[in-house]
């Protein structure tokens, strides 16, 4: 298996070596403690500036000195991702769906960090599902990477399988997104003298 990299970043996962995406992350904070904003930029791709907006829009809670957590980081990456597909307000509706308020850590159902790996479960280790119709079998998928989530409710988990569902054809239509430019490019390629 080629080189992948962890969804929504730059940080090579060596699929290979057995290298899941969770240890993928704890590499990333497992000496600093957290990052930086000129890392975090670096890292997703995405201008500083758009993050302190995220920052000061309340879409993600503020650094603690300067460094920003595990749960921030993934936050950021989650918001990266599907704002290629999804405009910022309907990521907010959907993140608060889950998370209340996007500020304030102690208010969520799950863990951001959780919540990305769930998601960078379903797009790089499951087998692929047919998208385009009947969703039964991206349900099972779903139910099964979740299975350790403890949830307080049935309506807490089903809230959680709703939110994986839109997030993961979110990334899959950005994928097919990609797919089509490339093409295209490769066309008028073609086309040139």
């Amino acid at each position: 298996m080629p080189q992948q990299l962890l969804p929504g970043t730059n940080i090579q996962l060596d699929l290979q070596g057995g290298q899941d995406c969770r240890r993928a992350l704890d590499a990333v904070f497992s000496l600093t403690g957290g990052i930086y904003l000129s890392q975090m930029a670096d890292m997703v791709d995405i201008p500083a500036a758009t993050l302190q907006n995220w920052i000061k829009r309340k879409f993600v809670s503020s650094p603690v000195g300067k460094r920003y957590t595990r749960r921030q980081t993934c936050r950021i990456i989650l918001i990266g991702l599907l704002r290629h597909t999804l405009p910022i307000d309907d990521i907010v509706s959907l993140l608060s769906s889950i998370n209340n308020d996007l500020a304030d850590e102690q208010d969520d159902l799950i863990d951001d960090s959780m919540l990305y790996l769930y998601l960078c479960d379903l797009v790089l280790f499951q087998p692929a599902v047919d998208l385009s119709g009947d969703l039964t079998g991206l349900d099972r998928q779903i139910e099964a990477v979740t299975a350790d989530f403890c949830a307080n409710c049935l309506q807490d988990r089903s809230r959680l399988h709703h939110v994986l569902r839109i997030m993961v054809l979110s990334y899959e239509s950005w994928q097919l997104k990609q797919q089509a430019e490339s093409l295209l490019d490769n066309l008028r390629k073609e086309k040139q003298p």
